[in-house]
Parts: C-alpha cells; structure tokens; sequence
C-alpha cells in the first residue's frame, strides 16, 4: 500500500528545514513512483542522484527531472484508467515556480496511489505452496 502524500505539509516541512525535508520526500515519493510505474521500463534513480546532477547542471537537470516524471505519471495513468490533465511540459514550465510544480506532482502520484492502491487490494491474495515432507521408512 502507498502512502498518499499532503502538500501542506510538504511545503511546511519543506520552508521550516530549509530544503532538508524535501530530499527525503522526494526519495520516497521517487521509490513509491517506481513502484506504482512498474513495469514501464523507466526506473527513476535514487533522488540524491537527482540533487547533485542538478547541483553541477546549473538547475537543468531538475527541469529535466520533472518532465520525466510528470510524462511517466502522464502515460502510466492509461493503465489505471484515469486521466491527468497535464503532461511533463505542463509541469516542466512551472518548474519556474517550484511550489506550483511540486504540487502538481504530489496531486498526480496521489491520483496514481489511489489507484495502485485499489489495484493491489483487488488482487488475489496468492498463498506460498505448501512443501510435503516425506518422513524415510525405516
């Protein structure tokens, strides 16, 4: 089952520790992703590795982040049959306004959770087989 996210409170945690909350968040929200997405062939790496190619693009890279994701969301959503209103450029553009940005994603991944969610829930438990042991005769 994967946690849906609260954007007030993102962005809260996120002003109060300067930033620090928000690399923690966006790891898990990019673990979360990759399992919602599975099977897409996309995995997205650890979000660290995210950080510090943005650090050394000059901020490129987190443009680039974000329409990577947003897209993956965006075509991910067919499977669960549910639209998003906006793709990857959509979300990419705001990316000028991070906050806009963030809260798009965190609204799509939820609407992707909610899914995923009823998805694993609606699946049949599948039981391990039971192995039979033979006692040898004596």
């Amino acid at each position: 089952m994967i946690k849906q996210r609260k954007t007030g409170k993102f962005i809260f945690l996120n002003i109060i520790t300067l930033g620090i909350y928000g690399l923690f968040f966006w790891t898990k929200w990019t673990n979360d992703l990759n399992k919602i997405c599975d099977g897409d062939d996309k995995e997205s790496g650890h979000y660290i590795l995210v950080f510090l190619l943005d650090i050394f693009s000059f901020g490129i890279y987190a443009f680039v982040w974000n329409y990577q994701m947003v897209e993956r969301m965006y075509q991910k959503a067919k499977d669960y049959n549910i639209t998003l209103k906006h793709g990857g450029m959509f979300v990419m553009i705001w990316r000028i306004l991070p906050i806009v940005s963030s809260v798009y994603k965190i609204k799509y991944f939820n609407k992707l959770a909610a899914a995923y969610n009823a998805t694993v829930e609606a699946a049949p438990a599948v039981e391990a087989p039971v192995e039979e042991t033979v006692e040898a005769a004596e």
